[in-house]
């Protein structure tokens, strides 16, 4: 389906066939070309969102879906018009506070904040929305792994203050949902992301635009809302952009796709 799953699936399949063949005839070379192709496989995976991008820059590749380019860089999507070229880029919303949390006094500030970072804009921001109940059992112990997992982080975070301050507001963010949890209130999962379109004459004058744009929708978004904004390439951004037309109807299928 996308470029770094496929090459993952073929490292793997010609890992194992590798891995067959040694054990079949013996032959120490081809062990080694089974372990290389696993090694492969494990690392197309796990960095293919930095890995892919740098091929297909290289090479130059444009990919095409259905009358939309996804250009080399892998960072944005455009389409070409009779009047000029469209650029989108997408961006990963992480959200770590909730009005839930907040006596009536800060929700009306957080909401005020958020109605002044709208009004801020000066061009047309998407922002999208997956919301999906989650099973209580499974969701107690991954919160607590992920919760585990940020603490570790500050520990070794040292002396940034950034990275600090993050890790202090996800940490928070799962104490109060084990808390909501033990009091019985049912959770939902929460998947935002932003996207922002622009128009040029030329492709690069759009995606020069598009990505202007994305910046400042960064740095408002996550002053007034207190999250933290990132733009999304490659795996992401195109599974992002097929959301906007079909995404998955059930909590499995979420966790399968961002797995």
């Amino acid at each position: 389906m996308f470029v770094n799953r496929a090459i993952t699936v073929t490292a793997l399949a010609g890992g194992l066939l590798a891995l067959a063949a040694s054990l079949v005839y013996g032959n120490s070379v081809v062990a080694l070309a089974a372990a290389l192709l696993f090694c492969t496989s494990l690392t197309v995976w796990k960095y293919g969102y930095i890995l892919i991008p740098m091929i297909t820059r290289a090479a130059n590749v444009v990919e095409v879906r259905s009358g939309y380019e996804v250009p080399p860089t892998r960072d944005y999507i455009t389409k070409k018009t009779a009047s000029g070229y469209y650029a989108t880029k997408f961006l990963e919303i992480r959200f770590y506070e909730s009005s839930m949390d907040k006596n009536e006094a800060d929700k009306t500030t957080m909401f005020e904040s958020f109605e002044r970072a709208i009004a801020a804009l000066k061009y047309v921001v998407k922002i999208s929305l997956l919301v999906s109940a989650v099973e209580l059992s499974r969701e107690l112990e991954d919160i607590k792994t992920r919760r585990s997992a940020a603490e570790a982080k500050k520990a070794k975070a040292g002396s940034s203050s950034d990275e600090i301050v993050r890790l202090d507001r996800e940490i928070a963010m799962w104490n109060r949902m084990l808390d909501r949890i033990t009091r019985g209130e049912r959770p939902v999962e929460l998947i935002a992301f932003a996207s922002t379109t622009s128009f040029g004459l030329t492709r690069d004058e759009a995606a020069s635009r598009a990505a202007r744009q994305a910046k400042e929708l960064k740095t408002i978004l996550s002053s007034s809302l207190g999250c933290d904004i990132s733009e999304l390439s490659d795996l992401d951004m195109l599974r992002c952009f097929e959301w906007e037309q079909f995404f998955p109807t059930t909590q499995e299928d979420i966790k399968d796709e961002i797995f």
